[in-house]
């Protein structure tokens, strides 16, 4: 009799499974744009969690549109073109010191993973970074938070943004082409380019912001750069929504953590793999150790990002920036307590 109650009782548990699981709240908006800055490694969690069907699981069909850089991406969604960005976090600093009110909802990455070098064809002129006075430096595109780095990095050797050239190069194609034709002298990129311009030796590196020794020598500690990210406004008018993508990317940022390099080849869309299945394998293990495991930013690497734009750009040492205000970690807590 006991057997049979238990038997019921379980039968009954799992026929009322879906009913809870449909419970749970759609979210306000079915249908979501998100304008991404990159589609290199660093960004992985945002294409993997559409790839991989999490946005979909979670009541969203999410349209991702590249653009050539974080600063075009942004100014699609400040124009309502786009809902929310897969960009730089530090966007919502530079922001907040001109007003406008942007909130990070899920870290992509600790650290940017970018690889700041030289161009061979001029690497016999630049030896260190003071050399590049003067000098043709590729960014993704200007303003962006590759073209911010670049001046850290330049104020670090004691130039400044006007000593050198910035030209927007993206974080693809054009960049690879930029390098070889030796149309500029310099280029900050992340991977899977990286290692393609690395690896046949077109690019000679200066800064690696991949590992953890790295990221010190360039910025005192890791720094977080890709993330999710919308504004005030748009949270407050959506949380259901901007829950349901947190849920979806610290998924998908959960699988990468556990994935192998062909796993992750396998589920990447073809456009994205540089046409080399093994290279954008050998990318994706030179950099995995920046992609967030659970989609939070620390305080430590908010700081971090700031003292680091503060150092070149006076307007945000001036600013009173409320830093606690550029990122909500809540999100991504509700959805690693749901994914338990």
């Amino acid at each position: 009799m006991k057997g049979t109650l238990a038997a019921a009782f379980v039968a009954a548990f799992i026929s009322c499974s879906p009913t809870l699981a449909q419970a749970k709240e759609a979210p306000e908006k079915s249908e979501v744009h998100i304008g991404a800055a990159s589609v290199g490694i660093t960004y992985l969690p945002v294409i993997l969690a559409k790839q991989l069907g999490y946005f979909r699981d979670e009541g969203l069909n999410v349209t991702i549109a590249a653009f050539s850089g974080g600063s075009k991406a942004l100014e699609a969604m400040l124009g309502g073109s786009t809902d929310m960005v897969a960009g730089a976090y530090s966007n919502t600093i530079t922001m907040a010191a001109k007003g406008q009110k942007l909130v990070t909802i899920a870290a992509q990455v600790t650290c940017p993973g970018w690889v700041f070098g030289i161009a061979s064809k001029s690497a016999g002129k630049v030896k260190t970074t003071a050399d590049l006075k003067g000098k043709r430096i590729g960014v993704s595109a200007p303003g962006s938070s590759t073209h911010m780095v670049v001046n850290y990095i330049l104020h670090k050797a004691g130039l400044k943004p006007d000593d050198v050239s910035i030209i927007g190069v993206g974080q693809a194609a054009g960049a690879v082409a930029a390098v070889r034709a030796g149309q500029i002298d310099a280029l900050i990129v992340n991977d899977p380019v990286a290692t393609v311009l690395t690896g046949d030796g077109s690019l000679v590196p200066m800064d690696e912001m991949r590992t953890a020794e790295g990221n010190k020598q360039v910025f005192g500690a890791d720094y977080p750069e890709s993330s999710i990210y919308t504004t005030q406004a748009y949270v407050a008018r959506n949380p259901r929504t901007v829950q349901a993508v947190a849920d979806a990317i610290v998924r998908a940022e959960r699988w990468i953590a556990k994935a192998t390099p062909q796993q992750v080849v396998a589920n990447v869309p073809p456009e994205y793999l540089v046409d080399n299945k093994d290279l954008y394998a050998k990318a994706f293990e030179s950099s995995r150790r920046c992609i967030s495991s659970d989609g939070v930013i620390t305080d430590e690497g908010a700081r971090t990002v700031r003292d680091v734009l503060a150092a070149f750009d006076p307007t945000i040492g001036a600013a009173k920036i409320d830093l606690a205000a550029t990122y909500d970690n809540r999100y991504v807590k509700r959805a690693a307590e749901t994914l338990q």
